[in-house]
């Protein structure tokens, strides 16, 4: 559990991290290229005064991931620029004053299908849904089971290989969240506890294949696939989101 001055920092980061991910929002239309998205990323950390949690992690090489379509999670950036009816996913983290924020979030890249704002808008509410869970004397479960029903009742796939963490001193921290419902109700919610919450679906399969280099993953069938993520901080009257993404997806109607 994080100490009040730790939360304090928490906060603070959470804001920093919202921040930079609008400016790769700003950038994010047809014609830009991955890089260029990283690049913003690196450029607004600096100016935070934090540092982008992803870097040399576990060896990731690069500050952000950013997956495309039917790619789905720690896609390494890359020379590829986007198109109009794309979907990109950015999921970045923060650390600041000694603890650490992470956050995802779909946008879409112009016009795209009635099916993939299906995907989007499902995946938004799974995200919201779990974080409802959130209560003193809740367990993890709960806020699986919650994710799990809203992810089953759109209509979409759940990659069980992908799941949300406890985070705060360290980027990935126990307990695992899975975005499906368990036998065991998980740990119990205390406040103080820092969570991220991460919903990852597709419109297709489970089957999931891994590029060379370790960490790009994507949909075996070629189906597009989303990914929402938010830092929330049990409270004693239940949560607090660190890094609401609102004003992230505003005007997208998810």
């Amino acid at each position: 559990m994080l100490n009040e001055q730790e939360i304090d920092n928490l906060r603070e980061g959470g804001k920093k991290l919202v921040a930079i991910l609008q400016a790769i929002k700003e950038a994010t239309k047809p014609g830009v290229n991955l890089k260029t998205l990283e690049e913003i990323a690196e450029r607004e950390a600096v100016l935070t005064g934090g540092i982008l949690s992803f870097k040399g992690y576990r060896g990731y090489p690069a500050p952000v991931c950013l997956s495309v379509n039917e790619e789905i999670v720690h896609c390494v950036p890359r020379d590829r620029v986007l198109n109009a009816g794309d979907i990109v996913s950015v999921d970045a983290g923060l650390y600041y004053k000694g603890v650490h924020t992470d956050m995802a979030v779909t946008w879409p890249v112009g016009q795209v299908s009635p099916e993939v704002k299906r995907l989007l808008q499902g995946t938004y509410a799974a995200l919201l849904s779990g974080t409802e869970a959130i209560r003193p004397d809740n367990h993890v479960n709960d806020i699986s089971s919650a994710i799990e029903k809203v992810l089953r009742g759109r209509g979409l796939t759940i990659f069980k290989q992908f799941v949300g963490h406890g985070i705060g001193r360290q980027l990935h921290e126990d307990p695992m969240i899975p975005n499906f419902a368990t036998k065991v109700p998980g740990l119990k919610l205390q406040p103080g506890i820092a969570l991220a919450l991460e919903p990852i679906a597709g419109l297709g399969g489970e089957a999931v294949d891994q590029d060379g280099n370790q960490w790009d993953t994507r949909t075996a069938d070629g189906k597009p696939a989303a990914h929402f993520e938010h830092t929330v901080l049990v409270t004693d009257s239940g949560f607090e989101v660190i890094t609401p993404l609102e004003t992230l997806i505003g005007g997208q109607k998810y």
